[in-house]
């Protein structure tokens, strides 16, 4: 499972400089409005202009999987309320579903149609 961690931005501009120059992580994604960012084998941070949306928190961890469907199945099982989806985002070219933690922090579950996206 790869594991991204989104947050909202107020420049995209600035942050792309911050995190890909001084820091030197390599962008792997360019969404438009999201940039995502590995820092490790299956980890990422994605960075996402707040104007067009801001998440709740202003956070979202979003966990990579391929079988999105049955994953929130096994969580409707389990008592978890889905939030939103599971559905497609053509915007963004993946699929995707949102819950939340105990605590209110949006979880996205979301698989990637992107040919672009690194796969493991």
């Amino acid at each position: 499972m790869q594991q991204i961690t989104f947050l909202q931005v107020d420049d995209l501009t600035r942050t792309d400089d911050f995190y890909g120059n001084h820091l030197g992580l390599e962008m792997v994604l360019d969404q438009g409005a999201c940039h995502i960012y590995r820092v490790g084998e299956d980890a990422f941070l994605g960075f996402c202009d707040h104007k067009d949306g801001p998440a709740p928190n202003g956070i979202i961890v979003t966990l990579v999987r391929d079988d999105v469907d049955a994953f929130c199945a096994q969580l409707e099982e389990a008592g978890v309320e889905i939030e939103s989806g599971p559905k497609a985002n053509e915007r963004f070219q993946i699929y995707q579903a949102f819950v939340r933690d105990p605590d209110g922090y949006l979880i996205e579950i979301q698989r990637f149609d992107d040919p672009r996206w690194p796969q493991t």
